[in-house]
């Protein structure tokens, strides 16, 4: 008879146990396989400690080139012209569109270019950041500065993205397996923009003196013109639209087109004006010329210790042309013998120029204190007014003057030749000066003959005219010096003297 064994029983601890091991075996094997599956994290290397290593030193004679990229940019070159004696220095700034600069332009330049220096070997070992150099913005560097010296070295600098702390950028130089933390003071002395190296001179733009402004555009000629002299009492009113029509123009709108005529600003320098570059840049067919004429006149001008001093100016005149555009925010500008980059938000206010909105909605032009003689013809009756001034003297037969030093006169005035009150016609005539159209004509054209026309004379000959002519039942057209624009109630403009 077969003995039959008994079946141990096993204990529930010792599964357990069991299964814990086997719990713990598999959760390994899922840790290795995703750490392996995972990229590799980037290295990010601790900011770097006041540590400055100097990698290159030369002096200025020893500098032969110096060729810059920064980001898509095309590269340049600059080539240094300096004696041992320091003497004449010039760089030279190669290309089709070269110029040369001075030494003072080109110094914060050439001292980066003369002693390299890194804040610090992040590290030597290639292996820990080859894999790595598109995080750092090394596979395609975004600046690059290849350098050559006198002895025969020839380095190029790669430089990345700024590093975690953003005081540095990593860098690599060609021969050299370290990588290096660049400051960005360097990255800034070096990778100049080359179009901000030359220095600009602004030309003599004051707001004060500006006397006429023309704007071509095309066949399109716009015009204002200052009818006097820039140190008038009343300069701010006296301006007038002479192309492509003549009207007087808005003083608020003038002051307006003034301020941004003398606020015109050249921001680099690109290229002289010769005729290829002219062709190059767009001027072949300009899309927009800006002349400001400048009458002769003393401005407070601030000297170097910043106290104002007064200074003459003499009679200019000043032409922005526009060419083409570098990108939406900037264009190429001529102005003189050079060609610049101007900002488009300060010529391009100049660009299909709205000459309308300069216009005057007040239709008499003279002052009273300017005004000769006023004639108003109204169907077949003529009036006819005339101011005659007698300047007053004082007991000494010295002439009596105002605080502006301008004579004092006693003021008459005749209707068809009989006296009549000065007052009065003051009174009328200031109310007449402030009447103001009601609003704009649809259509200057198969407007009727001028029912009614005024002729001003000022004390200088100058003549204007305003004529109404019947517009609708209710309103009259307006007609300036010729030119209709506007109308305004019937009746509304009448010199009406008690």
């Amino acid at each position: 008879m077969q003995t039959v064994r008994k079946k141990t029983r096993t204990s529930g601890r010792s599964r357990l146990a069991l299964w814990l091991i086997a719990a713990i075996i598999l959760l390994s094997v899922i840790i290795a396989a995703a750490s392996v599956l995972q990229p590799q994290p980037t290295v990010e290397y601790a900011a770097p400690l006041d540590q400055s290593i100097v990698l290159y030193e030369y002096s200025y004679p020893e500098l032969v080139s110096v060729t810059i990229r920064r980001g898509d940019e095309a590269p340049w070159t600059a080539i240094p012209h300096i004696s041992e004696a320091f003497g004449e220095e010039s760089v030279t700034i190669q290309g089709e569109d070269g110029f040369t600069l001075t030494w003072e332009e080109s110094m914060e330049f050439l001292v980066s270019a003369v002693c390299i220096t890194a804040e610090e070997v992040l590290t030597d070992n290639p292996a820990e950041y080859a894999g790595h150099l598109a995080d750092y913005g090394l596979e395609n560097p975004r600046y690059e500065a290849r350098i050559r010296y006198a002895d025969g070295t020839d380095i190029t600098l790669r430089v990345g993205d700024k590093g975690p702390d953003g005081d540095w950028r990593y860098m690599l130089i060609s021969g050299d397996d370290r990588l290096f933390a660049f400051s960005n003071g360097s990255v800034e002395g070096l990778f100049v923009n080359r179009d901000t190296l030359r220095k600009v001179s602004q030309p003599d733009l004051h707001k004060a003196r500006i006397d006429r402004i023309t704007l071509t555009q095309g066949d399109r000629v716009s015009q204002w013109t200052l009818d006097g002299h820039i140190t008038d009492a009343d300069a701010a009113d006296k301006w007038r639209i002479t192309a492509p029509f003549t009207y007087p123009a808005d003083a608020a709108a003038m002051e307006q087109l003034l301020t941004s005529a003398a606020n015109l600003r050249l921001s680099a320098y690109v290229a002289p004006a010769t005729e290829d570059n002219l062709r190059r840049y767009g001027f072949d067919a300009p899309r927009l010329a800006i002349e400001l004429h400048q009458d002769a006149g003393t401005i407070a001008v601030n000297s170097a210790d910043g106290a104002a001093q007064a200074v003459d100016f003499p009679e200019s005149t000043v032409t922005f042309v526009i060419g083409g555009e570098k990108t939406d925010l900037v264009d190429y500008v001529r102005c003189g013998d050079g060609i610049f980059l101007s900002s488009h938000f300060s010529v391009g206010l100049f660009l299909d120029y709205d000459v309308e909105s300069t216009m005057s909605r007040y239709p008499v032009l003279t002052a009273l204190g300017n005004l000769a003689a006023l004639s108003i013809r109204e169907g077949e009756t003529v009036t006819e007014y005339i101011l005659r001034r007698t300047e007053k003297v004082a007991a000494n037969n010295q002439l009596i003057t105002d605080e502006d030093g301008n004579p004092v006169c006693d003021v008459t005035v005749t209707r068809n030749g009989e006296p009549i009150d000065y007052a009065a016609f003051e009174a009328a005539y200031n109310a007449l000066a402030l009447v103001s159209v009601s609003g704009r004509l649809p259509s200057p054209a198969g407007l009727p003959a001028p029912h009614t026309e005024c002729t001003f004379t000022d004390v200088d000959g100058t003549v204007h005219t305003v004529s109404l002519a019947t517009f609708d039942v209710l309103h009259d057209a307006v007609i300036v010096d010729g030119h209709a624009a506007f109308y305004l109630i019937k009746g509304g403009f009448q010199l009406s003297i008690d």
